[in-house]
């Protein structure tokens, strides 16, 4: 049997009328025809407490007593309650059957869609892409095993082995270095392709390629400050990415330092 529904408090938002039960469960009012209430639920609910509150307004002594039909919509399924299936566990039983009506309406919208030539050249268009994609990530990775990393000197390579000793202990810190890494040689190897690119043409292109595991803007910003000070066109990369940030000063325009200093 459901609880009887009694509303302990009203309130207004967005422009429509809230009440608030017992048990913190709310719905607004979005109308009110003929005896038909159509209502719906506070964000958060899920549908077996909604369930048991609707069927708790058709109990004698509630506040919403003498309605012919409360009409809903939970994840876009529409249901409509009267007294004579006012049960929470038949009210969820109703709501799962129109579920089963969507997801059948939508797998026969989506095997027609799938049958149009709409479909057919954005499913051609997405696997040229795909395999594009995965055509620049194994070249990334063949630069990664057939490139040596350049730099600026001898003490820049001693910064960048420590640098790399010490940000390689736990898995945040040493995907940033997989990165710098990835990218930096990467861009090395499209200069070799490419006679006569810089940096500034290749590096925002380069970067979006070396995001083989996924990297954050804060990563990101470690990548840009490490490579600046050691990798041999540093400078290059440093103004890139400034002028990114319409930056004009020396250092790196929001440099993100981990753990320890590369120097």
């Amino acid at each position: 049997m459901a609880t009887q529904v009694r509303f302990e408090d009203v309130f207004s938002y967005d422009g429509s009328l809230w009440f608030r039960f017992g048990d913190g469960e709310a719905f607004s009012v979005k109308s009110l025809n003929a005896g038909v209430m159509v209502i719906e639920p506070i964000c958060g609910s899920t549908i077996y407490s909604f369930a048991k509150n609707v069927a708790g307004c058709f109990e004698e002594g509630s506040n919403f007593n003498g309605l012919k039909a409360i009409e809903f919509e939970f994840n876009e399924a529409y249901v409509s309650v009267t007294a004579k299936n006012a049960d929470p566990d038949k009210i969820v039983q109703l709501w799962n059957e129109k579920m089963e009506e969507i997801r059948i309406k939508r797998e026969k919208e989506r095997e027609e869609y799938m049958k149009t030539p709409e479909y057919r050249a954005k499913r051609a268009k997405g696997l040229k892409v795909e395999y594009r994609r995965q055509t620049v990530e194994e070249l990334v990775k063949q630069s990664m095993q057939t490139e040596k990393l350049q730099f600026k000197d001898e003490e820049a390579r001693k910064a960048w082995k420590n640098f790399v000793e010490v940000n390689s202990k736990d898995g945040y810190s040493a995907c940033v270095v997989r990165y710098a890494e990835y990218w930096a040689k990467f861009m090395q190897y499209l200069m070799v392709k490419h006679k006569g690119v810089t940096v500034a043409k290749i590096a925002e292109q380069a970067s979006h390629a070396a995001d083989i595991e996924g990297i954050t803007g804060f990563m990101y910003g470690c990548a840009v400050n490490v490579l600046s000070q050691v990798w041999k066109y540093g400078e290059e990369l440093r103004k890139w990415h400034n002028k990114e940030y319409d930056y004009e000063g020396d250092g790196v325009v929001n440099p993100a330092v981990l753990t320890v200093n590369v120097g």
